[in-house]
């Protein structure tokens, strides 16, 4: 009986220190991974944004365009 629950405990804390040792690798990696991270989002946001300057450019230019052509007939 007194084996069988050394093992048990054994067997939790063999788990405990590997649970703690994965935690401590992921608050070294998570930090350049979020930055990985943020970083792309903030590409994605310049892409999208330039994007939607572009289409209003070309709309004003449209518009513009059948205003003139408008006023010439």
């Amino acid at each position: 009986m007194k084996t069988s629950m050394m093992r048990f405990v054994a067997g939790l804390t063999v788990t405990g220190i590997i649970g703690l040792l994965l935690l401590e690798a992921l608050k070294i990696l998570m930090v350049p991974i979020a930055v990985w991270v943020m970083g792309l989002l903030a590409l994605a946001l310049k892409v999208v944004m330039l994007g939607a300057l572009v289409v209003l450019g070309i709309g004003f230019f449209l518009y513009r365009r059948s205003q003139r052509e408008g006023a010439r007939a």
